[in-house]
């Protein structure tokens, strides 16, 4: 088999010294049907056979294992790694430790190095900075199979288990060989090691756990010989989890592992990991997964200013200065002054799991928008101190016996005074100025929209859309509307303002029902009625005039007026560096948000969304939610995300 650098295994060596081996076909094809048998030793059914990988952590711990010795040896060290792509850094001095049981969730910006930090602690990629070492052996999950589509789905599993397999292979040859020479001494040594390695292994399972895994991920009812070429892209990822997991490395790198997953595949995956006995680091986008499984949360898109300055906010009233202890745009990090979200700072390391960080990060936010609100009235005060309270003058009682020359004594006074109080403003103001707390970022929300029938269709007729017979703006009636193949007929009606949200598996048609209602896609079958326009963000956004810069295109999408109100950078969809960049330039994921921050400074009667949370960093994800939450007009979405799916207020249809 080809090398590759989507399941790979290892043993750690010290330091940068590591180096990664690709797993090899062994060309075995075995399976087995998920077991349901339960003993003492074994756990319930429908739990996860962990002993393998629990074996594993205990190697990964004995002192003559991977050169560590002792408890130092379990650790997993990550010391001042920093990367950086031609013109963008993405990591700078990230640190932290893992321990077996710790299950870290990474998050962050797209492009703000998670991906790259799995590779660089796999050993796939150099870091400019810093060092790694990895106890035990290490195995990584991308996204992409490293087997020629020839390969069948028993010979990928079957390689995952390569050491199983080949020791169980060794154990019969050597007893065969041992019956026909009984009194061969050598012979009988090697035989009883073999037997007691497979024992500490857990040889003897590993194909009662390849059976079980299959099943628990959706795989179960797949020919051990089909070509993994037939699989679909979902069911290529699954198997590559499956044959990692089987693995059984002490440390797991997985990389979006509950992509393509159902929810019955999801909460499979969960009680795995839950249950995992080594180290697991964990980038996902999947907030149900990270809540149940994480244990600390890795943010690779902190806030600017350290947490020691707005920890203090609420005192910052009794300080001398409301500058002490805060840090620029970036400095207390050791990085560059900038405005751009998710690049350029250290990571923050949450010592709580997902829901527990998300509530601590939200007050951050609140004391840093009070830090920021009190640095503008102070400002304000010394801007008056400066230039009104230079005018003013020290209006002290004068006695009318006064003489000509205490009057000057007096005027003199009051001029230097005055001056004093100038000057020492100036210089706080300088201060201020220079070391003052970034603005806060603006929550994502949708600009408002009529709130009443009259006044929407006063705006649809402004704006010259087609109004059909007296269907107010919002509505949408579907009558048996379908698609061959793709969607079975469907009927529905919406009156504005109703909220719809599609549920089903993959091919149940959610995207063709999107696409037929936003008019993009002509129903085979049945008759559709829309009134007002319509906002569609499917998931993958084309765009005319590709070749417009970001900004360009948004201000020309949305007019002067609207871009100005609504400007683009503020929405936090899109960086600042990627303005300037042809709309062709931008990846899948800036596309769709771009289209998103279209819709959200100008939301239409109707908003049809397909996987909305899709290539947004989850930060974005919950103002998105927010926003949608206050949104006046119909909307209907499509969504994967479970959950989204949990908090959902409206109805559901199931397809």
């Amino acid at each position: 088999m080809p090398r590759g650098t989507s399941l790979s295994y290892r043993k750690a060596v010290p330091m940068r010294a590591q180096h990664t081996t690709t797993v090899q076909d062994t060309g075995r094809t075995t399976g087995n049907s998920p077991s349901t048998q339960t003993t003492p030793s074994r756990p319930r059914s429908g739990t996860p056979d962990l002993a393998a990988a629990s074996r594993a952590a205990a190697r990964a711990a004995d002192p003559g294992f991977g050169g560590g010795s002792g408890a130092s040896a379990e650790h997993l060290l990550v010391d001042g790694v920093g990367f950086a792509y031609p013109g963008r850094r993405v990591l700078r001095d990230v640190s932290f430790t893992a321990r077996p049981g710790d299950r870290i969730g990474i998050i962050g910006e797209n492009g703000a190095g998670k991906s790259t930090l799995l590779r660089i602690i796999a050993g796939d990629l150099e870091a400019d900075t810093g060092r790694v070492s990895v106890p035990g052996t290490i195995g990584r999950l991308a996204q992409e199979l490293p087997y020629p589509d020839t390969a069948t789905l028993g010979e990928v599993i079957a390689d995952a288990q390569r050491e199983s397999v080949a020791l169980l292979d060794e154990i019969a040859r050597l007893g065969a060989e041992f019956a026909e020479r009984p009194d061969d001494a050598e012979l009988a040594a090697s035989y009883a090691a073999a037997l007691e390695e497979a024992e500490r292994s857990d040889a003897w399972s590993a194909e009662a756990g390849r059976g079980e895994m299959l099943a628990g991920l959706g795989l179960g009812g797949i020919a051990q010989d089909r070509p993994i070429g037939e699989l679909s892209g979902g069911q290529r990822l699954r198997l590559a989890l499956a044959a990692i997991l089987l693995a059984a490395p002490h440390t797991l790198l997985l990389d979006e592992p509950s992509n393509h997953l159902d929810d019955a595949s999801a909460a499979y995956l969960e009680r795995v990991l839950e249950q995992w006995p080594g180290i697991v680091l964990l980038v996902s986008h999947d907030r149900a997964l990270l809540d149940s499984v994480a244990t600390r949360i890795l943010d690779l898109d902190p806030l600017p200013i350290p947490a020691s300055a707005l920890a203090d906010a609420e005192d910052a009233e009794e300080e001398e200065s409301p500058l002490a202890g805060v840090a620029g745009d970036g400095d207390s990090f050791g990085g560059p002054t900038t405005d751009d979200p998710g690049t350029g700072y250290s990571p923050r390391l949450w010592g709580v799991g997902y829901s527990a960080a998300r509530a601590e990060r939200r007050e951050e936010l609140r004391r840093w928008n009070e830090r920021y609100e009190r640095e503008l009235e102070e400002r304000e005060a010394l801007v008056h101190e400066i230039e009104v309270g230079s005018r003013e003058v020290n209006r002290k009682h004068e006695s009318k016996s006064e003489s000509r020359i205490s009057k000057k004594f007096y005027a003199d006074k009051d001029a230097r005074v005055t001056a004093r109080r100038a000057r020492s403003a100036r210089v706080k103001l300088d201060a201020l100025e220079r070391d003052r707390v970034r603005r806060p970022p603006v929550p994502l929300a949708f600009a408002g929209i009529a709130p009443d029938a009259e006044a929407a269709v006063t705006d649809a007729a402004a704006r010259g859309d087609r109004q059909r017979g007296s269907l107010h703006p919002g509505t949408i009636i579907a009558s048996e509307i379908g698609k061959h193949g793709r969607l079975a007929p469907r009927s529905l009606t919406l009156e504005p303002g109703d909220r719809l949200m599609l549920t089903g598996p993959n091919g149940a048609g959610k995207s063709t029902l999107l696409a037929i209602l936003a008019g993009a896609l002509d129903p085979d079958t049945g008759e559709l009625k829309t009134a007002g326009r319509i906002g569609y963000l499917p998931q993958e956004v084309t765009f005319d005039r590709d070749h417009l810069a970001a900004g360009e295109w948004y201000r020309i999408t949305l007019g002067d007026a609207r871009a100005e109100a609504r400007p683009l950078v503020e929405s936090g969809l899109i960086a600042p560096r990627d303005l300037g960049t042809p709309v062709a330039a931008l990846s899948v994921g800036q596309r769709r948000r771009l289209a998103l921050a279209a819709l959200v400074a100008d939301p239409p009667p109707i908003l049809l969304l397909d996987e909305p949370t899709n290539h947004l960093a989850l930060t974005l994800v919950e103002e998105l939610e927010d926003a949608l939450e206050s949104y006046a007009g119909t909307l209907v979405v499509a969504t994967h995300d479970r959950w989204f799916r949990t908090r959902w207020s409206g109805a559901t249809l199931a397809l």
